[in-house]
Order: structure tokens, then C-alpha cells, then sequence
């Protein structure tokens, strides 16, 4: 190793200090969620409403409020599977980091408003729109990992196939915001698309290993002839 590569290696960054910090950010978010509930159960207890008429008066906040957690949830796992693999920032990735970040700790109040406002496409857009925001940002940090090795833990590398799927999640929240921005009485029931970006993933997947093995055996003829 010569003297300019080891300088270069004290100068990179490792990441634990930044998944350290959005841990916490992520965690603060979570939290924040419950808020404007808390608010609702003082008011409906102030005006002497029961436990059912309270539930029945928060239907779209409790909905909203098990959505948004779960998505935030959802995302921070996908983080950490990410930078589990990583040992070292890569240039940008900071910045990449805090747009990310941003996102997850806006949706509160995104989700805040989905109970409190009556729907309308700004409030799809500020919602969807946010989580396609935080999805195509984590894709692009995936892509990036991917693309550079030397950020890599020893012994870890980032699979293709969770590069696919980060694709294929965002192509699905950008189609259920298209759709609900034309049938707004669908409103946020689009984000059901989800639940096919698993099997959408396995399949993508398993197409492009079949291109890719279609290709090596016809390099390989080639290279026979």
C-alpha cells in the first residue's frame, strides 16, 4: 500500500457515526406520529366522548397513523440491510443521507394532515408524493453502494437483486400516485400496489439472470467457434 493510498484511507469516513445519527432521527419521527392522537383523545375526553365514539370520529388518522409507521419502519429497515454492507461514506452520500432523512421526518406531518385537512391532490402529493421522494433517494444510495466495492464491508456485497427491488417499490408508488391523482376517490388505497413489489422483485429478477446467462452462453459460442 503506498503512502497517498493509506492517506486516502484515514481520510474516507466510516459510517457508523451517520447511521448512528439517522437512527435516532428515524426513531424521533416514529414518535411524532402518535402526536396529533394524543391531542385528538384530550379533546374527545373533554367533550365526554366515549372510547367508540372516539374511535369512530379518528378512523383516517388511526389508518394513517398504522400506514405511516409502518412505512417508516418499513424504510429504516431497508437503510440499515444497506449500510449494514457498507464500511465507508462515499462522496455525496451525506447529502443523499439528510434528503432521505428529511423525507422520513416530514411524513408526520404529512400524515398529520391526512386526518386533520379533507382530502385533495396537494394532500396526495405531499404524502405519496414523500414516500416516492424517500424511495427514489435510498435507490439512488443503493446504486451508488453498488456501483463502488471499495465501500464495502470485507466479505459483504450489496446483492443486484436489492437494487431491483428499490426499482421496483418506486416504480409502484410512482404509478399509485398517478393514480390517484386521476381518481381521487381512490385516494391513499393505491399504496396497496406495495404489497406486489416482493413477487414484481423475484420476477425481475429472474429475468434478468436469464438474459444474463443467455448473454455468457452466447460469448461463450463465440468464443468456441
Amino acid at each position: 500500500m503506498t503512502e497517498g493510498h493509506a492517506v486516502a484511507e484515514m481520510e474516507r469516513r466510516p459510517v457508523e457515526r451517520l447511521v448512528f445519527f439517522t437512527d435516532a432521527a428515524v426513531a424521533i419521527a416514529l414518535t411524532l406520529l402518535i402526536l396529533p392522537l394524543m391531542e385528538d383523545v384530550g379533546e374527545a375526553t373533554a367533550h365526554g366522548a366515549d372510547t367508540y365514539e372516539y374511535l369512530a370520529d379518528n378512523v383516517d388518522p388511526l389508518i394513517s397513523f398504522v400506514v405511516s409507521f409502518v412505512i417508516i419502519a418499513r424504510y429504516w429497515r431497508l437503510h440499515d440491510t444497506v449500510f449494514r454492507h457498507a464500511e465507508y461514506e462515499l462522496p455525496g452520500l451525506f447529502g443523499l443521507d439528510m434528503a432521505w432523512l428529511l423525507c422520513i421526518v416530514f411524513l408526520p406531518v404529512a400524515t398529520a394532515l391526512v386526518g386533520s385537512a379533507a382530502p385533495d391532490r396537494v394532500q396526495y402529493v405531499l404524502y405519496i408524493g414523500t414516500i416516492l421522494a424517500a424511495s427514489l433517494l435510498l435507490t439512488v444510495m443503493v446504486i451508488r453502494f453498488r456501483a463502488d466495492p471499495s465501500s464495502w464491508k470485507k466479505g459483504h456485497e450489496l446483492p443486484a437483486s436489492f437494487v431491483t427491488g428499490c426499482r421496483v417499490a418506486s416504480t409502484l408508488i410512482a404509478i399509485a400516485l398517478v393514480i390517484t391523482m386521476i381518481f381521487p376517490a381512490i385516494g391513499y388505497l393505491s399504496l396497496v400496489l406495495l404489497v406486489l413489489s416482493g413477487r414484481l422483485t423475484k420476477l425481475v429478477s429472474r429475468r434478468r439472470s436469464t438474459l444474463d446467462r443467455s448473454q455468457t452462453d452466447g460469448h461463450a459460442s463465440d468464443g468456441t467457434t
